[in-house]
């Protein structure tokens, strides 16, 4: 039998979004399995309160700079400590603390995991990053992999692997549903759409609003759900009352019942201009809903165009417009798109896939000699 992993992971984040989602719920799974889990954060943020509701080991650090001698001596000296195999680092900062921090001791086996698909700088500190602070990264899709080459072919592609997110599924089936429908008085024969995510300009809604007005005009009783908070909160409701679309365009605020909200709405829209992986997504897919997106980022890696729904160009009124005319005109294409969407799930996205490949490369680094 495999020995247990004492995993560190390290996030310097103060803002509470899908990665931090990732991080806990990857965590969890990790303990659940036997692990020892520690997450390294800034102290008095959402991602460090949460981690201590939840009973995880916390080292809270004052991160600096990003090569703050002073932080990467009190990581140095935690990791004296508190023996570890793997440092998972979530971001360049964190990448380079505990990089060096562990080099300086022959520490822990580092790996660096990039959610997001922006390419890597061909600077030198970039080079000593990835290339000698780094044991291995861990990109969460094909496009995210082909960003950070894009401007590094200093970088091995053998040492870069791709490992998409996972969800617990079986929190979206509809047998757990309670009935969010009725919360909202909203009959069940009402057309909901959903968006989840933070009301901000890359999310697209440029290109959701105007198409929603559109849509509102040829099918007057449809809804939009927007799950989130963020900065454009107060433009969507001034687009609301100008257009006489506060009927139709409800704001739900920050939720925690993403599943019950998947559950309850008929099709998902996530319009973004680039997204780090379009985690919601996979929950509407689960939770049987069709979902329309746009062509950038990992997007086409998880919706298949006229499979699991509909892709669209960024930034097209139309087309967009087009699509949920489409879907809310055909309830049996958004089923039949729904069914296999969760069949996609069940063969690519689950948390218990997910964590088998992060298991696996945990044991394989180790194995190497690097402790």
């Amino acid at each position: 039998m495999r020995r247990k992993l004492k995993i560190l992971f390290a996030n310097s984040i103060q803002m509470f979004a899908g990665g931090e989602v990732w991080m806990l719920t990857t965590m969890a799974e990790l303990r659940r399995r036997g692990h020892q889990v520690t997450l390294l954060c800034r102290p008095g943020t959402e991602l460090a309160r949460r981690a201590a509701t939840q009973g995880f080991d916390l080292f809270e650090l004052k991160i600096r700079g990003d090569f703050d001698p002073v932080s990467i001596m009190h990581i140095r000296r935690w990791l004296q400590q508190h023996p570890t195999d793997i440092i998972l680092a979530n971001m360049d900062k964190e990448l380079r603390l505990c990089g060096t921090a562990a080099k300086l001791g022959h520490g822990p086996v580092v790996i660096a995991r990039r959610g997001i698909d922006y390419p890597l700088k061909n600077k030198l500190h970039y080079r000593l990053t990835y290339n000698y602070l780094t044991r291995h990264i861990v990109a969460n899709s094909q496009s995210t992999k082909q960003a950070l080459l894009r401007n590094a072919p200093w970088l091995d592609p053998r040492r870069i692997q791709v490992i998409y997110n996972g969800i617990d599924s079986d929190n979206y089936l509809e047998h757990n549903t309670c009935d969010l429908r009725e919360a909202l008085n909203l009959s069940q024969d009402t057309t909901v759409i959903g968006f989840v995510g933070q009301l901000n300009e890359r999310k697209g809604f440029d290109t959701l609003l105007p198409a929603f007005k559109q849509v509102v005009t040829g099918f007057p009783g449809v809804i939009l759900l927007l799950a989130g908070t963020g900065d454009l909160e107060q433009s969507i409701l001034d687009f609301a009352v100008k257009h006489q679309l506060q009927e139709n365009l409800r704001l739900l605020g920050f939720r925690t019942d993403i599943p019950n909200i998947m559950r309850t709405i008929d099709l998902l829209v996530l319009p973004s201009w680039w997204e780090g992986f379009g985690i919601v997504l996979i929950e509407a897919l689960a939770a049987g809903k069709p979902c329309i997106t746009t062509n950038v980022s990992s997007m086409p890696e998880i919706v298949s165009h006229n499979e699991t729904g509909l892709i669209v160009p960024p930034k097209s009124v139309a087309a967009l417009y087009g699509a949920i005319k489409k879907l809310i005109a055909q309830p049996e294409l958004r089923q039949e798109m729904g069914q296999r969407g969760r069949q996609v799930v069940q063969q690519k996205f689950t948390l218990q896939t997910m964590v088998d490949q992060y298991e696996a490369l945990f044991y394989q680094l180790v194995g190497e000699g690097i402790n």
